[in-house]
């Protein structure tokens, strides 16, 4: 008998994404990554694939790595998709496994370095090949030569005449400078890309029920050409589709494996600009019923928002599958939105879409970018209140400057006198990193810090503490909600009834000063453990604020005597002032619905009384603060607001988070019971969003 031949040992093929989301576990890209490779017979008989999505930051970042280079024994190659946010420490566990395994080749892709070549091996010259845009076939190309070549350096002339044959790759040439080949073809036929979703292989069905989010794609591509966005910088393209077969059979088997509540992104660049999207949505509707499973659908929805989106959202809502629907405005000024080269929804439309939602019982929030060339201080005002007014939640994000954006342009850089600052976008978040826009030639350093300061006293005040008492007074004594907030603003900075609250506000607006001087032990220690790092000096001031009722109570009396003073110094909007006896009762209502907040820190369901008169209640329910009340006509209106049981195991940072982002809305999120008549029939109760 022929002596027995040892099979040739398969090699190492790590994936690697580090992510900012807790208790992710899966990650389209690295199967993508894995699912186009191991389609090819060669590939898939030489390597095994192991593939690695770890939180980043902190303890859980050290534990990352740890897990990443314990489990490397000679890899053939690591990959790693690579953002903004995780750049810097991709890049240096790129190092650590370059100094550990030279032989491995380091592959990076990701749209933050698509394009960067020179910027990039300057950065990291132990990297060795960058794929730019879509990279499925690209990368199981690169693997299919690093197997002919498995030890062979960059240098090695067989090696570097086989990569010049892979298009959109970039790697360093003998003398260290890039070298580039040409541009690859976008993908135009989807399904001719093997499924991630469909090869257990892939994702196991424990991966899939282990995940909190799962991120899933039904076209790509995006038609605008927004000059702040990756997708209309670099893509600008032609919405490429999946077929709905495919849809349908990877929905059924995300449905099936994911566990109860799990996140669902569509990740698509316009949900909703499709007709098909009315059918995917009513689909997995089909399919959580069928499933007894609830998930929470998440999406980017179509930017010059049409009625299709509010009927998939209505469909989505009714089926309790999702939260708050985003109205991307980003600005409301004609001039900001012709530099930006953005097709928005017009302020009529944007109008009669938010009286449409309200109609279905539909959250939402505007996004609203604060630093777009051509915007001042005051035209920002000008969208925050337009948003305000319109019955919206402004959610208003700093610019930054993204890589593979018009707005990165020497060109436009200069013709618009944009300055910025490497700095974290969120104070403190030393994850999230970025070029920030601080100034531009409408808009100086000092105006931009106004427009990050007030976030705070408009989340505070308008999303938290008084939503209905500043409503009324707006509507009452015509002044505009955001020069309410922003007058309050100056309240909490003056120290009202707490320093400590104060002294937070202040800090906030030297954190954005001086980013190194952010005053973490303390903060946190008003936090406590179950914390999420984002905005957390809002968390901790409305933590501090809301956590003792009479404290509460204090801090929205305070509010409104300086209002009133502030109101009463104009003799015009003096005499349009409410009576305060019935302002009171607005405030007590506001008050009801704060206890929300409270069942997250003490876990406590509280259940509060209140009664107003029905000409103010009928204001807060022309702009949806309120829900229907029951029962016939009458003076005043009387009910009930109760916090859900559910809601006392909803940590208060994840709550207040939501608050912050338009999706949690204290008084819709409560069981608020209102009616018109003593109850001589039973009430039936609103339910807000869960």
């Amino acid at each position: 008998m022929p002596p027995s031949v040892e099979p040739a040992r398969r090699r190492q093929v790590h994936l690697v994404e580090l992510t900012v989301m807790p208790g992710v576990r899966y990650s389209a890209v690295l199967g993508q990554l894995q699912a186009a490779a191991q389609a090819d017979p060669g590939v898939a008989a030489a390597v095994t694939f192991h593939k690695h999505v770890h939180l980043q930051g902190g303890a859980a970042h050290r534990r990352a790595v740890r897990t990443v280079l314990d489990g490397l024994d000679d890899p053939l190659a690591v990959a790693f998709t690579v953002y903004f946010w995780n750049r810097a420490r991709t890049l240096e566990l790129a190092r650590l496994i370059k100094d550990r395994w030279p032989r491995c080749r380091i592959v990076v892709g990701g749209n933050d370095v698509t394009h960067q070549q020179a910027a990039l091996f300057a950065e990291a010259p132990w990297v060795d090949v960058l794929v730019h845009g879509e990279g499925e076939s690209r990368f199981r190309d690169l693997l299919r030569h690093f197997l002919a070549h498995p030890d062979a350096p960059l240098t090695d002339p067989a090696l570097r005449t086989a990569l010049a044959a892979v298009p959109g790759i970039s790697h360093p040439g003998p003398d260290g400078r890039p070298v580039s080949t040409a541009d690859a073809p976008r993908v135009t036929d989807l399904d001719a890309l093997p499924s991630p979703l469909l090869d257990p292989d892939v994702w196991s069905d424990a991966d899939l029920a282990a995940s909190r989010m799962i991120v899933y794609e039904t076209n790509r591509g995006c038609p605008y050409s927004c000059a702040f966005c990756y997708w209309g910088g670099d893509t600008n393209s032609k919405v490429r589709q999946y077929s709905l077969d495919r849809i349908r059979a990877e929905l059924e088997r995300i449905v099936t494996h994911a566990g109860d509540g799990t996140q669902l992104f569509i990740a698509d660049a316009n949900f909703g600009i499709l007709p098909r999207d009315t059918e995917i949505a009513r689909h997995l509707v089909e399919l959580c019923a069928r499933h007894r499973k609830r998930l929470l659908v998440m999406t980017n929805w179509a930017k010059n928002t049409n009625g299709r989106v509010v009927e998939i959202a209505s469909i989505l809502h009714r089926a309790g599958l999702t939260g708050a629907i985003t109205l991307s405005a980003q600005s409301f000024d004609a001039e900001v939105l012709q530099i930006a080269n953005r097709t928005n929804i017009r302020v009529d439309n944007y109008r009669r879409m938010q009286r449409q939602f309200r109609e279905h019982g539909i959250p939402t929030y505007t996004d609203l970018i604060w630093g777009l060339p051509g915007e001042s201080l005051a035209t920002h005002l000008d969208g925050v209140e337009e948003a305000v007014a319109a019955g919206g939640s402004p959610v208003v994000y700093p610019l930054l400057l993204l890589n593979n954006t018009d707005y990165t342009h020497a060109r436009f850089r200069d013709e618009h006198a944009l300055t910025t600052r490497r700095m974290p976008c969120d104070p403190g978040n030393t994850d999230l990193v970025a070029d920030v826009v601080t100034g531009h030639s409408r808009m100086d350093f000092e105006d931009w810090l106004r427009g990050m300061e007030l976030r705070i006293p408009l989340t505070l005040f308008h999303k938290c503490l008084l939503r209905c008492t500043l409503r009324v007074l707006a509507h009452a004594t015509g002044t505009r909600t955001v020069d309410l907030v922003t007058a309050l603003g100056e309240h909490l900075r003056a120290g009202g009834p707490d320093p400590i609250a104060a002294y937070w506000y202040a800090d906030y607006t030297r954190s954005w000063r001086e980013p190194d001087r952010f005053p973490r032990e303390a903060l946190y220690a008003e936090l406590g453990t179950e914390l999420i790092h984002e905005e957390v000096h809002y968390q901790a001031i409305l933590h501090r604020v809301v956590r003792d009722p009479e404290r509460a109570e204090r801090h929205a009396s305070a509010a409104v005597d300086f209002l009133y003073e502030h109101l009463g110094a104009d003799p015009v909007t003096a005499a349009l002032l409410p009576e305060r006896a019935d302002l009171d009762r607005v405030t007590g209502l506001d008050l009801a619905a704060v206890a929300v907040f409270r069942a997250g820190i003490h876990r406590v369901a509280e259940t509060h009384d209140f009664a107003l008169p029905a000409a103010l209640w009928a204001v807060l329910r022309e702009h949806g603060d309120v829900p229907e009340a029951g029962g016939g006509d009458a003076d005043l209106i009387r009910g009930t607001v109760t916090v859900p049981p559910a809601r006392t195991h909803y940590p208060f940072s994840a709550y207040a988070l939501s608050v912050w982002h338009g999706s949690g809305r204290p008084i819709h999120d409560c069981i608020t019971t209102a009616y018109a008549n003593p109850p001589l029939l039973t009430p039936t109760p609103h339910r807000g969003t869960p």
